[in-house]
């Protein structure tokens, strides 16, 4: 809208210096006649580079939109490539811990049976004292560490 408006206003611009406002009756004076076009001229110009002048405005808001666009890909792509490096060092993590954990079982596992070759179970105590007879000793107090005694 704005560039129509100044391209109207220039050609009327031209039309009226040309021309004048009133009707005259045409002089063969070249002076005019080359001012005229000089004028004419001039007004081409500076439309032209007023045009080359906004054309030149959007392509770069073009280009700088672009770059913008290809910076949040190339963020979007950086900060994806960070969280998969970060989901593989966690699967790692998560590897080493299962392998620390099936090394403790294994080495409970051994314990386990360890024990059990010993025959000593759970129902075994450790006897603190006893009160009664030889032939008929009746536990007083025990501590229940389950080891009986060795």
């Amino acid at each position: 809208m704005k560039r129509q408006l100044t391209i109207a206003l220039a050609l009327l611009a031209v039309l009226g210096l040309g021309a004048g406002l009133l009707p005259r009756p045409a002089l063969a004076n070249g002076a005019a006649s080359t001012r005229n076009i000089l004028l004419g001229i001039g007004a081409a110009t500076y439309l032209i580079i007023q045009h080359n002048r906004v054309v030149h405005q959007r392509e770069a808001a073009a280009a700088a939109q672009q770059a913008a666009i290809a910076q949040q890909r190339n963020d979007a792509w950086a900060a994806y490539r960070a969280a998969e490096r970060s989901a593989h060092q966690e699967a790692l993590a998560n590897a080493e811990l299962h392998k620390e954990l099936a090394f403790e079982k294994s080495v409970v596992a051994q314990q386990q049976r360890q024990l059990a070759a010993l025959h000593v179970g759970s129902n075994f105590t450790h006897v603190v004292a006893t009160t009664g007879s030889h032939g008929n000793p009746q536990v007083v107090a025990s501590d229940g560490l389950g080891w009986g005694t060795l």
